[in-house]
């Protein structure tokens, strides 16, 4: 779990900008603060979500202790509280699917530490990477935001037929917790997430191999797809040999805490390696099958603006979160955002700026990140932070030797351990097929003497 700092890196947004962020949703910048609820989250010691559920920063662990503070303004300038500057607050917008976030800020967040007792980090001291809290993890559902169907436990029970030998009319929560246990931490995006967006989250999971719960009604050499229908009706469908894989669970725990009921309490899928439309909530059947079956999203009629992947695996991608940048894809939707330049990146006389951000590559890890800041044209290795591992994301660091001034423009794209680089442009033939493009972000830099 992470906790919220206040340490910003040493820009802001000018007072009063508005702007729109999100599919179809908005995000308005205001004047006001919000620092002191932002004090007593930190004071009170609340775990508050990573900034990609937020929208903006690879929030770490951050040291609260004002003793502690003042050692870290007298070392080395490297030495950062891990942690972010975002003084935010969340309203989200109801959508279908995946969901957007209005929030309210003040300073991007600061970069993730790079060193120990004034020495570069190894390779083996490097930490795990931040965890999303579940009230900022950010929110799927076929009816909005807001939807919650508030299910009772005792009242909920799911059945398991189709394709099997033994057919379960009943398994009840009782029954799925008395399971072996196991845990692990993955990281979710939502597949309509749009380039440098914050439709994405990091938790670790508990709950029991899914593939020991199929083999209690005993799927026939027939079935070749499971089927899962959710009580809201949405459905999904995977195939029963991605289905059977050790690390696929049913989950009834996020962070060590009882699955939130807007998070598919009492019961959700967890499934490594793709978006987060094959991971079923509120799950009351399960059906196996033998035809690949199109759920809800991937089935949409025609009339709609665009398909949703069926096989939806989740691709290589990466996100700058310092410099900050907005998105609005409700003026270019087709191109998934339009970057706003908030104020200048200013600087004293050590003249750098730390880009950050973070980086995921589905089932592979995360093997390189590289940074631009002059639109592409050359390339510089950023150093990764925290381990790297399939299915769960990294931060990253690139210290900037800031130039005199100007316009620039920071582009981000990541490596994955197959030697896979991330696309210029979006891959896939559906915009809703995990979109892979480099994030893009314009500053101006005006450098202080």
């Amino acid at each position: 779990m992470t906790n919220l700092g206040l340490v910003g890196s040493g820009i802001q947004v000018s007072e009063g900008d508005d702007v729109r962020l999100g599919l179809n949703g908005a995000l308005r910048v205001h004047q006001q603060l919000w620092l002191d609820l932002l004090m007593e989250w930190a004071a009170s010691g609340e775990n508050v979500g990573a900034g990609a559920s937020w929208g903006w920063g690879s929030l770490m662990a951050a040291d609260k202790s004002k003793n502690e503070e003042g050692d870290m303004a007298k070392s080395s300038r490297r030495r950062f509280l891990r942690a972010g500057g975002l003084a935010a607050i969340w309203t989200i917008v109801p959508q279908g699917g995946c969901d957007s976030n209005s929030v309210k800020f003040r300073e991007m967040p600061a970069a993730p530490e790079m060193e120990i007792d004034g020495e570069p980090m190894t390779s083996d001291q490097l930490p795990e990477p931040p965890t999303t809290s579940n009230d900022r993890f950010y929110l799927q559902s076929i009816n909005g935001q807001a939807y919650d169907p508030n299910i009772k436990s005792e009242n909920w029970s799911m059945k398991i037929d189709g394709l099997v030998d033994n057919a379960i009319n009943s398994l009840t929560y009782a029954d799925i917790l008395a399971m072996p246990m196991q845990r692990q931490v993955m990281t979710m995006q939502c597949i309509g997430n749009w380039i440098g967006g914050p439709l994405i989250g990091n938790a670790e999971w508990g709950g029991t191999r899914f593939s020991d719960v199929l083999n209690l009604a005993g799927p026939t050499s027939e079935a070749t797809y499971v089927k899962f229908t959710s009580v809201d009706q949405c459905t999904t469908s995977i195939p029963i040999e991605r289905a059977m894989r050790d690390n696929v669970m049913l989950v009834w725990e996020m962070n060590g805490e009882v699955l939130p009921s807007k998070h598919g309490y009492p019961i959700r899928l967890i499934n490594p390696g793709h978006y987060g439309q094959k991971m079923a909530k509120w799950i009351t059947h399960i059906e196996l099958i033998n035809e690949n079956y199109l759920g809800y999203w991937e089935s949409k009629s025609e009339n709609r603006p665009f398909r949703w992947s069926n096989d939806a695996f989740a691709t290589i991608n990466s996100r700058v979160d310092a410099p900050l940048s907005i998105w609005d894809d409700v003026r270019d939707p087709g191109n998934g955002g339009v970057v706003y330049t908030l104020q200048n990146i200013r600087t004293g006389p050590e003249g750098t700026f730390l880009i950050h951000g973070i980086a995921m590559a589905g089932e592979r890890s995360v093997e390189r990140v590289e940074v631009s800041t002059d639109g592409g044209t050359t390339w510089n290795d950023a150093t990764t932070a925290t381990t790297s591992s399939p299915n769960i994301w990294v931060t990253w660091v690139y210290e900037w030797e800031l130039p005199i001034g100007g316009k620039f423009e920071v582009l981000a794209r990541a490596t994955d351990s197959e030697g896979d680089t991330q696309p210029m442009d979006n891959a896939g033939e559906d915009l809703y097929d995990g979109q892979t493009g480099w994030h893009r972000v314009e500053v101006t830099v005006n450098k202080n003497g």
